[in-house]
């Protein structure tokens, strides 16, 4: 969709992959290669750099396009990290991670709220720094996999940042980095429900229309496990906060600890997350939502399909 995806046109795709058939299957092309990635884009970056006519890239209006998008955007975020909000949002505490991170270290993650606010928000300074699981919500990745990383870099941060769904789909895993030895820091931000769902069901059908994406008891009393001492149980280091002013002490108690760690972090359930949309879900709207069924019809006209 324009706007969305690639916004083709004006935008020009140059797809490489190795089976033809893949060519313009998704989305037109401006060039089609038929080629290995690694040895497609090396062959392209060796023409480029011998182009004597080339351009500096910071030099060109381009570059200082998107510097000042990314300019914008990151001031756009500060309204959302208010200090003083308690229980915190989950931008306050992405804003306190990324102070007390080293440059080189690693973050996990795996679908809802967590990812995506991780994509949107998180400034990453090395490349392959960020581990995740891509857009297909597969739940339940963050712990194990950062498991692996933290096997591969002994000698680097790694903290896995999962929601509480999340966490409670692989947190016997916390045995096996026990049982191993392996120090990984798991922070999870609980809200105390699926809120990526319910937050996709508000925002696709109205803000009364959101079902079965918050724990609660059958009086409507919101209901969660106590993660920290779950995790004590399993002989890890746990403590829980709810405060801005507490992120970093814990931060650094974990990770000082030497020993698999997990940080509870109460986040703000009205504020669970900044509003601003990535990327585009179909989420066809039934035919009695007469309004929001017209918004949605108009919208999907604008797709191109190929």
């Amino acid at each position: 969709r324009k706007g969305i995806a690639f916004s083709i046109p004006p935008t020009k795709l140059i797809q490489i992959d190795l089976d033809s058939n893949e060519i313009g299957k998704n989305y037109p092309v401006e060039a089609g290669i038929v080629g290995d990635a690694r040895e497609t884009l090396g062959q392209i970056s060796k023409v480029l750099r011998e182009n004597k006519k080339r351009k500096e890239y910071k030099d060109t209006s381009y570059f200082n396009e998107i510097q000042r998008l990314k300019k914008e955007w990151f001031a756009s975020l500060k309204k959302f990290q208010n200090p003083d909000k308690v229980p915190m949002t989950v931008s306050c505490f992405l804003k306190e991670l990324r102070e007390f991170l080293e440059r080189d270290a690693f973050v996990v993650s795996s679908s809802g709220n967590a990812q995506a606010q991780i994509l949107q928000e998180f400034p990453f300074y090395e490349p392959k720094t960020f581990i995740t699981s891509g857009g297909f919500s597969t739940m339940g990745f963050s712990l194990p996999a950062a498991l692996g990383v933290k096997l591969a870099y002994p000698e680097r941060q790694v903290i896995a940042v999962v929601g509480d769904g999340d966490f409670m789909m692989t947190i016997q895993e916390l045995a096996t980095a026990v049982q191993y030895n392996i120090p990984v820091v798991t922070a999870v931000l609980n809200n105390v429900g699926w809120q990526s769902i319910k937050d996709l069901q508000i925002a696709a059908l109205g803000e009364n229309r959101a079902m079965a994406t918050d724990f609660a008891r059958d009086n409507g009393d919101l209901y969660t496990p106590d993660f920290t001492t779950i995790a004590k149980g399993f002989g890890v280091y746990a403590k829980r906060i709810e405060r801005p002013d507490q992120v970093k002490d814990a931060l650094k108690e974990a990770f000082a600890s030497g020993k698999p760690a997990v940080i509870e972090i109460m986040v703000n359930r009205q504020q669970a997350y900044s509003g601003l949309v990535a990327g585009w879900w179909d989420v066809p709207i039934p035919q009695y939502l007469t309004e929001r069924r017209k918004k949605y019809e108009e919208e999907r006209a604008e797709e191109k399909l190929t």
